[in-house]
């Protein structure tokens, strides 16, 4: 790989491995087209099945409102207690607050996230170092002679 590509595609890679953690927050705190993740109480889930589906346990999303009933969220992800996953395409769904167990925002995990992107430039910078992927195809010092003339 060309030097001169080598630190944008290392700022690509590090964006790419990012890692995100689901902390607590307080529904009063969070503005709209925030990622949340709200988990269900069995009560919710219930009254919620007609929309989500038999047995839901998390709803993932983007805050769209909130007030004194509940809020409403552009849907990404629905976990059932069974385990599986459903992926839905942003439709609306109103979820009343009696139904709301925990609430939490996705947020960057600095910490781990330059941990991981150190760790990708150092091994990157260890194969470039050991000449793998230079392209000579073993040709270079120490390779079969040139054919005679």
């Amino acid at each position: 790989m060309r030097a001169r590509y080598l630190a944008p595609v290392l700022c690509v890679l590090c964006v790419l491995c990012a890692c995100y953690e689901s902390v607590p927050i307080e529904l009063s705190r969070v503005q709209p087209g925030t990622k949340l993740r709200v988990s269900l109480t069995d009560a919710g889930a219930d009254s919620l099945a007609r929309y989500l589906g038999p047995g839901v346990e998390t709803i993932d999303g983007k805050l769209i409102s909130t007030n004194e009933s509940g809020l409403s969220m552009s849907v990404s992800e629905v976990s059932m207690r069974s385990g599986q996953e459903q992926f839905w395409k942003g439709e609306t769904v109103v979820i009343p607050r009696y139904s709301l167990s925990n609430v939490q925002a996705r947020q960057l995990n600095k910490p781990k996230s330059l941990l991981l992107g150190g760790v990708l430039i150092v091994a990157l910078a260890s194969l470039k170092l050991a000449g793998v992927g230079n392209g000579n195809g073993g040709s270079g010092p120490g390779g079969p002679p040139p054919p005679p003339r």
